[in-house]
């Protein structure tokens, strides 16, 4: 994806980075031989976001847009994104690669209509050198370098036992459901649907699968792949699991559903690539290493 040297732009497009975190990161892809330069409204604060709608905005379009910039990486998520996604052309914007997670699939979910490639669901830059493990930061090397990473292991949860084909979408839970019913919702005909959540508590989990599954945002998908559900546990003395609750609330779909990704909120946080095509079965999440490959 990248050449040695390239430019990485950071922006704050949702929560308030750690910038102690943000620093370290930048010192982790500085010695991985790129350049790392930081949005100009990256250290301003606005309620629960960095910064007002506009500067994050302005950021965005910047990183987005802007000469000699070749990837953008984001800080932190949180919530905030969403805002943004009004002020984003539909139209004219290159193929630079973005890499986040959480609420960058807001993010996400606009620019995998607009253009469509290099959309990286991976490690936010503020976690990159301290809060996840050594295979997340290979794999994500080996990525931007455009060297081959391994499929992503799963296990089969529900639904026929079988391999499926098609785009790779998805991401947060959470972010996704609230996508439903703006020009933003995800699109799932002919694709493998990724997901993953942090701190949403069984009957959550369920009410947000639901407002994907009524709203007709899962239509047409051909499998669902589950990533971490990171401390969403049932409460105390529950007579039920969480297992319990996604195995109900996703068998009406008739999908092959596979689980276990290491994908999302937990230490391990495996890259993989959104809009881009691939294949979910025994053999785990496989994406090809350049368009064509597989």
């Amino acid at each position: 994806m990248l050449k040695p040297h390239a430019t990485i732009a950071v922006v704050a497009p949702a929560g308030i980075p750690q910038l102690a975190g943000v620093a370290a990161g930048v010192r982790l892809v500085e010695s991985w031989g790129y350049e790392v330069v930081l949005a100009p409204n990256l250290e301003k604060q606005h309620h629960f976001t960095a910064g007002t709608a506009e500067v994050r905005t302005q950021d965005l379009l910047w990183a987005l847009s802007a000469d000699g910039i070749d990837a953008v990486w984001l800080a932190r998520g949180g919530y905030g994104c969403m805002h943004c996604l009004p002020s984003l052309p539909s139209e004219g914007l290159d193929g630079r690669p973005v890499i986040g997670c959480s609420d960058a699939t807001a993010l996400f979910a606009a620019l995998v209509k607009s253009r469509g490639e290099n959309l990286v669901h991976g490690p936010m830059l503020e976690t990159i050198a301290t809060k996840v493990d050594d295979a997340t930061r290979a794999r994500i090397r080996a990525m931007l370098a455009g060297d081959a990473v391994a499929p992503i292991a799963a296990q089969h949860f529900a639904g026929p036992k079988e391999e499926v084909r098609g785009r790779v979408v998805g991401g947060n839970l959470c972010v996704l459901a609230s996508l439903a019913g703006t020009p933003w919702a995800l699109d799932a005909r002919g694709a493998i649907v990724v997901l993953e959540e942090v701190t949403e508590v069984p009957y959550r989990v369920d009410r947000l699968i639901m407002q994907l599954r009524l709203s007709g945002a899962l239509d047409g998908a051909v499998g669902i792949a589950l990533g971490d559900f990171v401390k969403c546990d049932p409460p105390e003395g529950a007579r039920y699991e969480l297992t319990d609750v996604l195995r109900e609330a996703l068998e009406p779909l008739g999908l092959p559903v596979w689980s276990g990704l290491k994908t999302g909120h937990g230490t391990c946080n495996l890259a993989w690539r959104i809009g881009t095509d691939g294949k979910l079965g025994a053999a785990g999440l496989t994406q090809p290493d350049a368009p064509g490959s597989m």
